[in-house]
């Protein structure tokens, strides 16, 4: 492999075993930062709730819209927490 300009590319160091445990382990710390986050503007007051509380049902809706497998599930996760941080 070469980079624009023409230099040899160095292979890439993380086998396919070991780049996917790094991207799990990533989408796991963003999604933790997310949900704490999202706790965070919860608690804030009912006005940053309700309006917090509208949009993440404006994102149900449009996931379930798509219909696809991935979107539904997503949907669901989202109409569990949304239920659970009620």
């Amino acid at each position: 492999m070469y980079n624009s300009s023409n230099a040899p590319l160095a292979a890439d160091p993380l086998t396919d075993s070991e780049r996917l445990a790094s991207q799990t382990q990533d989408l796991q710390t963003a999604l933790s930062l997310a949900r704490a986050s999202t706790l965070a503007l919860l608690s804030l007051s009912p006005l940053a709730h309700r309006e917090i509380t509208a949009a993440l049902m404006d994102e149900v809706l449009q996931l379930k819209g798509r219909g696809d497998t991935g979107s539904l599930t997503t949907a669901t996760a989202l109409e569990r927490y949304l239920s659970k941080a009620a």
